[in-house]
């Protein structure tokens, strides 16, 4: 068996381990994804060695030129970096556990990845498979290594979830049967290994379809608490589902929606996503730009759509008020469950130990996700305001960054809006080129030339003011900026002239 990575650094990092030490093996999902022929997207290799793995990892980085990070001293782990390609590739280098790799290979989780190859110069070769790995690679089964292997790791339980959703395999009888036995101890696992092994899970193709495994196997209630409560929560027409299936549908929405503007799948044959796709054409290569910011952590933006759509609807069970219509029949009502929403969705997202940063920019997408739906309904047949585009723009950035400048959340939360518009129906929405039509309205003022853009760029500033004006410094001249930097915004005014004009008339009316 031969097998060679596609990249050429790779190759020359497993060629210097071994002038450093010898044998070397390459372990873990590399091996799997190769006997599946999943190689396309190599970007990452685990590599096991005797003994001294921080020293071996030193000495490699040295002399090719990657960094270098030990990552944990005490069990000699070390992970190299390497910059210097089109997307970062990394190696995580572990002295084997146990002291040989037979004792490596038992202490791993499932038997599909519990297979190595040991790395000769420019190929490896020589598959080691102690579980029969490779076996239920050819029957698409996913089995613990051992009796113990989850008990030993219990974040392992939902990476058992993810890896069957991402492989598309079933999972075997018996590591089921422990999986539902063994949930309350991910209790005892730490924050952050949970909240990695979730944003894994969120960013397949199918993360609806995890989410589902993690209810039907009472994990659900335990690692997003929240979302578990959206069960059997009813609501009113035009709603048809409740409001935990309402989101998975919102979930699916906003992962075409992700994968479209990544250019990993096409929208364009589904009731929605033509219409969808030829509205946001002309703007995919700006969005794309926008949502491919990273955020914090290596987690991008765009990677958030679909817990913005997770999350969106939290506040509802704790808000839902019932009354009787006319007619009798029963109306549900969700008054300020955006608020509660994003309380719930800021306190989990903490206890997940993700940055500040994060956490406020979810809560603001969440506390604003009904205003596009608003802006649709106060404006109907007719294009939104630039003073309305404006005002959604201002109020969207100033929670997360303190001044209206920013397009970024504005940007996603119209996305989000998007997917939860089309979530609320079985089929297409009634009025859905309407809706995308002022969804456009407000992506072409966040990212056009000619909307957020040339605010930023005050025709009037705070010294203008107080030099003609007369004005100290404080409230009311940032008052009167923002009532400036509206009505520029508006088209109200277009010169430093009639922004003065305009600001003697507001002084002359306050008085």
């Amino acid at each position: 068996m031969q097998w060679t990575p596609a990249q050429p650094a790779f190759v020359a990092l497993l060629n210097a381990f071994i002038e450093f030490t010898d044998p070397v093996y390459i372990v873990g999902g590399v091996v799997r994804d190769f006997l599946l022929g999943r190689t396309d997207k190599l970007n990452d290799l685990d590599v096991v060695v005797k003994a001294d793995a921080n020293a071996v990892a030193r000495r490699a980085a040295d002399r090719l030129g990657w960094a270098y990070y030990p990552l944990d001293a005490e069990r000699d782990v070390a992970r190299l970096v390497f910059t210097a390609s089109r997307a970062p590739l990394v190696c995580d280098v572990a002295a084997m556990r146990g002291g040989d790799l037979e004792t490596d290979l038992q202490a791993r989780d499932f038997t599909v990845n519990a297979m190595a190859l040991r790395w000769r110069r420019d190929c490896a070769s020589e598959l080691i498979d102690p579980g029969a790995g490779r076996s239920d690679l050819s029957t698409r089964l996913l089995r613990r290594m051992t009796p113990w292997s989850l008990a030993e790791d219990p974040v392992r339980l939902l990476r058992a979830v993810r890896l069957a959703v991402q492989l598309d395999f079933a999972i075997e009888e018996a590591t089921l049967t422990q999986m539902l036995r063994l949930g309350d101890a991910l209790r005892l696992v730490s924050a952050e290994r949970i909240r990695d092994e979730l944003w894994k899970m969120l960013a397949l193709s199918e993360p609806d379809r995890a989410l589902e495994m993690l209810r039907k196997f009472h994990l659900l209630h335990i690692v997003l608490p929240e979302v578990a409560q959206m069960e059997d929560v009813v609501q009113s027409a035009p709603h048809d589902v409740d409001v935990y299936r309402h989101t998975l549908r919102a979930v699916r929405y906003a992962v075409a929606l992700r994968d479209w503007l990544l250019g990993e799948r096409a929208i364009e044959h589904t009731p929605t996503g033509a219409t969808l796709a030829a509205a946001l054409a002309p703007y995919r290569s700006r969005l794309r730009q926008t949502l491919l910011e990273i955020v914090a952590a290596e987690r991008r933006l765009v990677d958030w759509l679909v817990w913005f759509a997770l999350w969106h609807d939290a506040g509802k069970p704790a808000t839902r008020t019932v009354d009787q219509t006319a007619e009798g029949s029963l109306r549900y009502r969700f008054l300020g469950h955006e608020e509660v929403g994003a309380r719930l969705a800021g306190q989990r997202t903490e206890a997940l130990k993700f940055s500040r940063h994060e956490i406020a920019l979810l809560q603001a997408v969440i506390r604003l996700h009904m205003r596009p739906h608003h802006l649709h309904a106060a404006f109907g047949d007719q294009p939104l305001s630039r003073r309305a585009c404006y005002r959604f723009f201002r109020d969207a950035s100033q929670s997360v960054y303190g001044s209206a400048a920013h397009a970024d959340v504005g940007v996603a939360t119209v996305l989000l809006a998007l997917a939860d518009y089309q979530a609320i129906f079985a089929e297409a929405p009634p009025d859905w080129t309407a809706y995308v039509r002022h969804a456009v309205d407000l992506i072409q003022f966040g990212l056009g030339p000619d909307g957020l853009e040339e605010v930023r760029k005050p025709l009037v500033d705070g010294r203008m003011l107080m030099h003609y004006f007369n004005l100290e410094p404080g409230r009311q001249v940032g008052e009167l900026l923002e009532q400036l930097r509206e009505a520029q915004a508006a088209g109200e005014i277009k010169t430093p002239e009639e922004g003065l004009a305009l600001a003697a008339e507001l002084l002359a009316g306050s008085r």
